[in-house]
């Protein structure tokens, strides 16, 4: 008898250990209040940045500082250092004594090479912007905050992806461009 009970406690464990290595799961149905995480999650980063706005003295006057070099945070998540840190320039400030003059201005790309950022801009935005005084500021504004950056001594600005004699016909931009 005990032969016979030993083996159906023997044949009862094998069965339960069989029936707990299934590898067939029952899921509930999604319910819509399931929250979904996406495996590969893009981290963004916060560094602080000098960026450099014009002066709203220097656009009604022509006088008085151009830049005026302001600490902001921004945000690097697929983009670039250089490319996020263009995108805040484009950004309006908040502080009502300064400006951005590349607001309208569509950035194709920012790459950097050798020591040189090149910032790819559409010519569509440029045609809405005035005479040398504004040309003027554009460009420093954009070589004085990726100049900031270390590793990045100069600039080259491109046109729809070409170098240009200049960027609205008052300022050369055919070579890279340094402080």
């Amino acid at each position: 008898m005990f032969k016979k009970l030993g083996a159906l406690l023997l044949i009862f464990i094998i069965v339960f250990s069989l029936a707990a290595c299934s590898t067939k799961k029952d899921n509930p149905p999604p319910n819509g209040n399931d929250v979904v995480v996406d495996p590969d999650p893009q981290e963004s980063e916060e560094v602080e940045a000098t960026v450099y706005y014009v002066s709203e003295e220097y656009i009604m006057t022509g006088s008085g500082e151009q830049l005026i070099p302001t600490q902001r945070v921004v945000k690097i998540g697929k983009e670039s250092l250089e490319e996020a840190v263009i995108a805040e320039l484009q950004k309006d400030p908040e502080e009502e004594e300064i400006t951005t003059m590349i607001q309208d201005i569509k950035v194709i790309s920012v790459e950097t090479s050798n020591n040189i950022a090149y910032v790819n801009l559409s010519s569509e935005g440029l045609n809405s912007v005035g005479g040398s005084l504004q040309e003027i500021a554009i460009i420093s504004q954009i070589v004085y905050t990726l100049t900031e950056i270390e590793g990045i001594d100069k600039v080259q600005i491109l046109v729809d992806g070409s170098k240009r004699e200049t960027l609205m016909g008052h300022i050369s931009i055919d070579t890279p461009i340094g402080r």
